[in-house]
């Protein structure tokens, strides 16, 4: 019996490559296959608008590295911009150092400067590869990878890489202080800014109240960036020449910085194969349309059946657009759309399944689940051979709650950001489990470096082997994995600006000791950047507004009314907020007002919170005892009409109020018309800088 033990634990440890295997040489005999990556910016043109890019080798997306499994890879990495740069290698396990992640494993490679990679190719599969530095992902740093096994396990006639991106004319840093500010105009420009009348219009009024009122939720977002195109190998649609009869093996990549899409094929009834996912073979199943996560890749097997070029198209999950594989020749056979997404349909709380029942009866996402939306297909994915753990290993759970904040754009795990002191630390030898329990409003594909890990699944001890795995809205999954490494690993969301927000934690194998080329730089891994924005209104009888400069934790804001045209009466807070969540936050600070006579300056202590109906309320007291307390919302009426209110009570000047309306132009101005009890009516216009 311990004989057999022994030999199931090292076929074990075949199966699951990169969780066991030791990062050693190969042989002298194996085959260096070398690549110059060089970034640099260009200019493209996607859309009719010239936009500075970042390009590899001169494309976006980069060039495919193509490797046999045995091969010695040798990859310098050089950097023409002038800005640092990195470049990750997503699902290929090699040695920690380089992996990549600038400050966590590996240097920035600096401007004017190179980077030499070099590792064995232990693996076979389809991956990928992109910047970790800041916002470069959706500027066009990333690229494909495809590594055949030494004898081919499936023959097709045709073997084409298609690679999935999202295009933005934005600038990426700009994209994230607008959702920073909790400014919806990504939504709006997509037409999905929920409001009453589109609650009316759908036919979802009371899940709309239901949500804004009896939840305190905000509106819904399926992604959170407006985005100008979707790409197919860098462009809206690709094409592939393949005659009637033959059969293509697609490797689709999803380098998008966040966005999901649905797959689907024109040809052959709709019907499409996997053969692997994340690179790793699983046994071939037949799909129709299914869903593919941020920084997944999946092997399809499609067959050109009769003459004609059938569209294998990727729809974004928030329906706002798609890119095209065209495969065959002549006329285009195009493939059905996906239904648009029901954006008003309620969360049924009553009916998600405990985050403690395990992972295979967990069904996914309960808010948008619709006909003709599948989730993914992960129900459906079986391992060709056992994935199981060797049972003799001890086995840690982990616990890791996935939330937001999309008023102030935070994602967090376990209600921390990317932090020093909170790294999940695990044991070399030991089995590792995540249960990961999403309790936000949008998908989270978790990505694992430098490991596969068992995606438990209905398939028992034939679950499939992964490296990104994608968490639903209100779902749990759990992943395994053996702790067969050394040293540091990140673990993070995979929406480009989640990660950036916070929902990130590294992986710190016990007793190994920091790099030393991390030494000195590492902690800026951990850096929490500030973002300044304000709210100007400017107003023929008054001006109010706000000006903040904020991180994760701690804001300092400024906040005023001036009645700029009479009597120069006016009302300054000026206030350092710590907060914690998107409920509370306490805050201390100068108030300085003439309202009710002479001058007068005290030093407040209060709250803020965010109680029943969304509404916004604050209460603070002064250190001469003065007393405030205030609330207010607004509301859409349409995606571009709002009306608002506030109310507050002061024991000093007594109670005020105000009531108005407002429309939206553009990003950065409103028009408003307003009633206060005190300054009278006004109209104007509301300025965000």
């Amino acid at each position: 019996m311990k004989n057999h033990c022994e030999k199931a634990g090292i076929k074990a440890k075949w199966l699951l490559i990169g969780m066991i295997i030791l990062m050693v040489d190969l042989p002298a005999t194996a085959k260096t296959v070398e690549y110059n990556l060089v970034i640099s910016e260009k200019t493209v043109n996607i859309t009719g608008e010239p936009v500075q890019a970042m390009a590899i080798n001169g494309s976006l997306p980069g060039p495919t590295l193509y490797f046999t499994q045995g091969d010695r890879a040798r990859i310098r990495l050089e950097n023409r911009m002038d800005v640092e740069t990195s470049l990750h290698w997503h699902g290929i396990l090699l040695p920690e150092k380089n992996d990549g992640v600038p400050y966590l494993t590996t240097p920035p490679v600096k401007p004017g400067g190179s980077h030499l990679f070099e590792f064995p190719i232990i693996q076979s599969g389809t991956y990928w590869y992109h910047s970790h530095t800041k916002f470069q992902e959706q500027r066009g740093v990333y690229g494909s990878i495809v590594i055949r096994p030494p004898s081919p396990r499936i023959k097709t006639d045709h073997d084409y890489v298609l690679v999935l991106s999202d295009w933005t004319n934005s600038d990426p840093v700009e994209i994230m202080r607008t959702l920073k500010r909790g400014f919806d105009w990504n939504a709006l420009r997509k037409g999905q800014l929920q409001s009453l009348a589109g609650a009316i219009e759908k036919g979802g009024v009371t899940d709309w109240l239901y949500r804004n009122v009896s939840m305190s939720l905000p509106g819904s977002d399926i992604s959170d960036i407006y985005y100008d195109a979707f790409l197919a190998n860098g462009k809206p649609a690709d094409m592939l020449a393949a005659n009637p009869g033959e059969t293509v093996r697609v490797r689709i990549v999803n380098a998008s910085a966040s966005s999901y899409y649905y797959i689907q094929f024109a040809g052959t009834e709709g019907k499409m194969r996997i053969v692997a996912a994340d690179g790793q073979d699983v046994e071939p199943v037949e799909v129709d349309r299914f869903l593919i996560a941020i920084g997944e890749t999946y092997d399809i097997v499609v067959e050109v059946s009769d003459p004609g070029s059938y569209e294998l198209r990727a729809t974004a999950q928030d329906g706002s657009g798609h890119s095209s594989l065209f495969i065959g020749e002549g006329d285009q056979v195009l493939a059905p759309d996906v239904p648009y997404p029901e954006i008003y349909k309620r969360i049924d709380f009553s009916k998600l399944p405990s985050p403690y029942v395990p992972g295979s009866k967990m069904k996914g996402d309960p808010y948008r689940t619709q006909e003709g939306r599948p989730l993914t297909p992960y129900s459906r994915l079986r391992s060709p051979v056992s994935t199981r753990l060797p049972s003799t290993k001890a086995v840690t759970e982990y616990r890791l709650v996935l939330q937001g904040d999309m008023e102030r754009y935070v994602w967090t795990i376990n209600g921390k950001i990317l932090n020093e002191s909170d790294e999940i630390r695990i044991r070399r030898g030991e089995n590792v489990r995540f249960v990961l329990i999403n309790k936000s409003m949008m998908h989270h594909p978790m990505h694992l470096h430098g490991h596969f890990f068992r995606m438990v699944n209905e398939h028992g001890d034939y679950s499939p082997l992964k490296h990104t795995v994608d968490v639903a809205p209100f779902s749990k999954q759990v992943i395994e994995f053996a702790a067969n490494e050394t040293k540091d690993w990140f673990f993070h969301c995979h929406v480009l600006y989640h990660l950036h927000a916070g929902m990130a934690k590294v992986v710190h194998y016990e007793g190994s000791s920091l790099s030393p080329s991390m030494v000195g730089i590492r902690e800026q891994l951990y850096e929490d950047p500030w973002w300044v924005w304000s709210d100007v209104g400017l107003l023929n009888n008054m001006s109010s507004g706000s000006l903040v400069a904020g991180n994760t934790w701690h804001i300092f804001r400024a906040d005023w009314e001036w009645d700029w045209i009479n009597d120069q009466e006016y009302d300054i807070s000026v206030t350092y907020n710590r907060y914690f969540n998107r409920l509370f936050q306490v805050f201390t600070g100068v108030n300085s007002t003439n309202d009710d006579g002479p001058t007068l300056v005290e030093g407040i202590f209060g709250l803020r919170a965010l109680l029943p109906f969304n509404l916004d309320s604050s209460v603070w007291i002064s250190t001469d005892g003065r007393f405030r307390a205030s609330g207010g919302r607004s509301i859409n009426v349409t995606d571009r009409f709002f009306i608002f209110g506030e109310a507050e009570y002061d024991s000093v000047v007594d109670e005020e109020w105000t009531v108005g309306g407002g429309f939206t132009v553009n990003k950065y101005v409103s028009l408003l018309v307003q009633q206060h009890s005190e300054y009278g009516t006004g109209a104007g216009l509301m300025v965000r800088l």
